[in-house]
């Protein structure tokens, strides 16, 4: 027998069944975006063409397989011989979200393992902020001539006006260079403990080394530190013998002050002279002894070190390789200790986020809204901060970016919260606090409106119809991104206009449209036009009286038909 719930009791669960109702639907057709994105990416995901490296490698004729450990591709001429090495950051940047999405960026490397160039492949960032950072040549320019472990160590300058698109490249080249910073590209095999053996027999076990980039400290049995070993790849990669580069195992004392025993691992030099090399007891006991840093400033011919005879530019690419991993471990010795990425990277811009969030609150909850200077002063603190200083503001380009790809936490704290405040406020608090509090252009048209004598009311049927505009152009979005149709969502919307310098013409068109019509009609691109505030109103819990109504109706319909779709 089902006992009836009290009318109290009913009116006390309905509010709160009807905002988890639309929170859900909000989750729901989140999870279809990102379902749906990542079926397109799947299906759109092919090997990288030689013709794209060209540009870098003119004579490329073939790329070789993907390195499992480093990502890299082998670039070769039409004889076979190679000619550099290319890299995606992709899937591992597939995380770093830049304004509105992640980027793929192609890394070039030459045969020295220098960089010789970067190109985006792909981005899920907007159009425009893209374009400000591919005409940025000196962004590009600054990886340049540096190795990977060069690279890894680099804080990238940003571009201005793109500083999250920009800074979301940087990263995913640095996470692609920190890893191949460790893990060489022509020896890839690593430091095993039966290797260690040979040369350090009371060795049990291996334990990576907070110094030293892909060194190991060695433990006895009794897990005491006993020696620091490292090898020569990759920071010697790019010495070259008589006919390629060698990687060196060095074992140091327990402290990576001094070395103790040094042995060859692999060579791709001439094999005849890799075995005179191998075979000279002599050669292999000079650096027995020596101390760091007296290896990183030698000069073999006043130290006396001689070439082994018959391989005298073998023994000498060698020996240059334990200098080079030398000087080295210098510099990771005197780099600061922890290296850790911070949890959140604050920006100025996150501190002026949080400023305007508390100022809307207190232009939404307080009286402070019906005083007209102070209403004045936060429209203009608006205008100017959010929109031509920040430039960052809440659109379907960005949201839609969010929605497929992850939010940028991390990296954009403050535009987080104001995205936040912008979904949960028409739940919680019934209040538009984005689109009356928050928003640069719908404060610019609060500014303007009623400025003019003659003002204009669209009729009651034209106001409905107009009235709708906004949903489509939402609905339209939905779909959009659910198909894949690689529409430029920013040239739907006038925010783009605020960053005027890498505006395009339809935002711009757009935004002047908009503010010229608000000057008959108060807030009139708000009303008429705007698909992100369609989308609030979707959300907002409107009072007691508030049901389940045609928005309720209309969500679930798109969600199901994304998902099924999918």
């Amino acid at each position: 027998m089902t006992v009836p719930l009290p009318s109290s009791t009913r009116r006390l669960a309905t509010p709160w069944l009807l905002r988890a109702w639309r929170l859900g639907m909000l989750t729901a057709a989140v999870l279809a975006l990102q379902r749906q994105a990542a079926n397109n990416e799947a299906g759109g995901t092919q090997a990288l063409a030689v013709e794209r490296v060209r540009d870098f490698f003119p004579q490329a004729a073939s790329l070789g397989p993907v390195d499992a450990s480093s990502g890299m591709q082998a670039v070769k001429d039409e004889s076979g011989i190679t000619l550099g090495f290319v890299s995606q950051t992709a899937p591992e940047s597939d995380d770093i979200i830049g304004y509105s999405g992640p980027t793929n960026t192609l890394i070039a490397l030459d045969s020295r393992q220098k960089v010789v160039g970067l190109r985006v492949l792909r981005s899920g960032d907007t159009s425009d902020h893209l374009a400000e950072v591919v005409r940025d040549r000196a962004f590009f320019g600054q990886f340049r001539e540096k190795q990977p472990a060069e690279v890894a160590e680099m804080t990238p300058d940003a571009v201005s006006g793109a500083t999250l698109t920009s800074s979301a490249i940087s990263e995913g080249v640095l996470r692609r260079m920190g890893r191949s910073a460790t893990a060489s590209l022509r020896f890839p095999d690593p430091v095993t403990l039966e290797e260690v053996r040979q040369v350090e027999t009371n060795a049990a076990a291996l334990r990576e080394s907070p110094v030293f980039a892909g060194g190991f400290d060695v433990l006895d049995s009794r897990g005491q530190k006993i020696a620091v070993v490292v090898r020569t790849a990759p920071a010697a990669d790019g010495v070259v013998g008589y006919k390629g580069p060698s990687d060196s195992l060095m074992l140091m004392d327990a402290d990576g002050l001094r070395l103790r025993a040094l042995r060859l691992r692999r060579s791709y030099d001439n094999e005849v002279y890799v075995g005179y090399v191998r075979d000279d007891a002599a050669f292999w006991k000079t650096f027995n002894g020596m101390d760091r840093q007296s290896i990183a400033t030698m000069d073999f011919a006043k130290a006396g070190v001689e070439g082994v005879s018959g391989a005298t530019q073998t023994s000498w690419g060698v020996a240059e390789g334990v200098r080079v991993r030398a000087e080295a471990m210098n510099r990771e010795a005197s780099a600061p200790k922890s290296r850790a990425t911070p949890l959140v990277r604050w920006r100025w811009q996150d501190a002026g986020h949080f400023a305007v969030i508390l100022s809307a609150f207190g232009m939404a909850f307080t009286r402070l809204r019906g005083v007209a200077w102070c209403r004045h002063a936060h429209h203009a603190l608006l205008v100017v901060y959010a929109g031509f200083v920040s430039g960052e503001m809440l659109s379907q380009g960005l949201l839609a970016g969010w929605a497929a790809g992850g939010m940028p936490w991390r990296s954009a704290a403050g535009l987080v919260a104001m995205a936040a405040v912008a979904l949960l406020g028409p739940v919680f608090t019934g209040k538009h606090i984005y689109c009356h509090h928050i928003c640069p252009h719908g404060a610019l048209q609060q500014l303007v409106a009623k400025r003019l004598r003659w003002q204009w009311s669209p009729p009651r049927r034209l106001d409905v119809f107009l009235g709708v505009v906004p949903f489509v152009l939402l609905g339209f979005v939905f779909f959009a991104v659910v198909a894949g149709l690689g529409v430029d969502l920013n040239t739907l919307e006038p925010f783009d206009a605020y960053l005027f310098r890498i505006a395009g013409a339809a935002s711009l068109v757009i935004a002047v449209a908009g503010l010229v019509w608000s000057l008959f009609t108060p807030l009139a691109y708000c009303r008429y036009g705007c698909p992100t505030g369609a989308l609030f109103k979707m959300l907002r819990f409107t009072g007691t009286a508030d049901h389940f109504g045609t928005r309720d109706w209309l969500s679930l319909l798109a969600v199901c038909g994304a998902l099924a779709a999918g």
